[in-house]
């Protein structure tokens, strides 16, 4: 009988060793399993106390497979109140590949809820690779996941998110969003981080590089002691197709007739992708258009052309210059009866005004000419156009208008 008792005695401790010395990750697998069959019943009975406690287990597994889990579980349930526990349960997750995988689907993963649940956790974190992951939500594709990463950084008001902020502005411009929401929400944030009042993002970076100073201390600049650029930081004079803007008083009257339709071909050797390119023309060495044109991108529409360049020039125009846009096809319109000042929000107006461009019509130079001679306080007058005035009725004389 002794004998038998030391047997089974024995017998367990040798299962119980084994089992010790079997390699953790034989058994992780094992455990996230089970706590992946708590969680995804949890979520089945809407209990909330329950996800929070299924997460937190899988929290305390802490692997990229067991936040996996949380996240095609929990995270996709659209349920709001199991997300909202889930990540509650998240918290005490310790820094490791579980919190790498989700800074990593932060910026990455496929759906939108998921990106925006995960930048709002990460941004309650204190390590660096979640506060570059809501960094990097400032570019993403879904105004909502920027938006998200906007707020994420105002929460914070650290004012060494300025530059990241400015890059951001870029990024939207760079895609023609100057009047996006996320666009206007960097704005509004940049405005209450530094105290200025400016549009374009190369204006807010020369604001950055002449006073990183006093912003990178958290102080906001006085208004009216504003500076755009410091010791070695050069603002370059606005131009318009290359050409230097002079005059501070300026009127541009831009050719909006059915021709303006036209899409050029690129340079020869040139792909349509080249940026460098983007302004050019290409020409048929006779005069004639290249087979294909009509196949050629959007982009080299001559209005598209002209309308991405004005407003370029537009957003980076100095406050101090005053501009009026005149357009004509048969027709003329204008922005308004005067020159208005370079602000932001006259700035605003004038990239409205540039959206409703529209190729149609015969080409009155003349009346747009004569509208702009009309405007008080011009000094200079731009006038862009792709062929000669045509106008069948009642043409005004040149000599007249000069």
């Amino acid at each position: 009988m002794e004998i038998a008792t030391s047997r089974s005695i024995t017998t367990k401790l040798l299962l119980l060793l084994l089992l010790l010395l079997l390699p953790l990750s034989a058994r992780e697998p094992r455990l996230e399993a089970a706590h992946g069959d708590d969680l995804d019943r949890a979520i089945a009975s809407s209990d909330e106390k329950q996800v929070k406690i299924a997460v937190e287990a899988l929290a305390v597994e802490g692997t990229s497979s067991a936040m996996e889990q949380v996240i095609s579980s929990a995270l996709l349930s659209g349920n709001s109140t199991v997300e909202d526990a889930a990540l509650v349960g998240l918290r005490n997750l310790l820094p490791g590949s579980g919190l790498d995988w989700l800074c990593t689907q932060a910026t990455k993963h496929p759906r939108k809820e998921v990106r925006d649940l995960l930048l709002g956790f990460l941004s309650k974190r204190k390590e660096k690779e979640c506060f570059r992951a809501v960094l990097q939500g400032l570019y993403d594709e879904e105004d909502s996941v920027a938006l998200k990463a906007i707020e994420a950084l105002q929460g914070k008001g650290h004012p060494g998110s300025i530059p990241h902020m400015v890059r951001a502005l870029q990024h939207q411009e760079d895609r023609d969003r100057d009047l996006s929401l996320v666009a206007e929400r960097i704005r509004q944030m940049l405005k209450k981080l530094t105290g200025a009042d400016l549009f374009a993002a190369s204006e807010w970076d020369a604001l950055w590089k002449g006073n990183k100073k006093v912003l990178g201390q958290g102080k906001k600049l006085d208004p009216a002691k504003i500076i755009l650029k410091g010791s070695g930081v050069k603002v370059e004079p606005p131009a318009f197709f290359g050409q230097e803007l002079v005059s501070e008083k300026i009127v541009f009257v831009l050719d909006t007739s059915i021709s303006m339709k036209q899409r050029d071909p690129l340079p020869e050797g040139s792909k349509p992708t080249d940026k460098a390119d983007a302004g050019k023309t290409g020409v048929n060495k006779r005069g004639k258009k290249d087979k294909g044109w009509e196949e050629l991108p959007a982009s080299r529409m001559r209005l598209r052309r002209v309308q991405k360049e004005l407003k370029r020039m537009i957003r980076e125009l100095p406050r101090s210059f005053k501009f009026c846009l005149v357009t004509f096809d048969e027709d003329v319109d204008r922005m308004s009866d005067q020159l208005v000042q370079a602000s932001p929000d006259q700035k605003r107006r004038a990239l409205k005004f540039v959206d409703n461009f529209d190729p149609e019509g015969y080409t009155s130079t003349d009346r747009a000419l004569e509208s702009a001679f009309k405007i008080p306080g011009v000094r200079t007058i731009v006038l862009l156009s792709d062929g000669m005035p045509f106008r069948a009725n009642d043409p005004i004389d040149g000599m007249e208008l000069l």
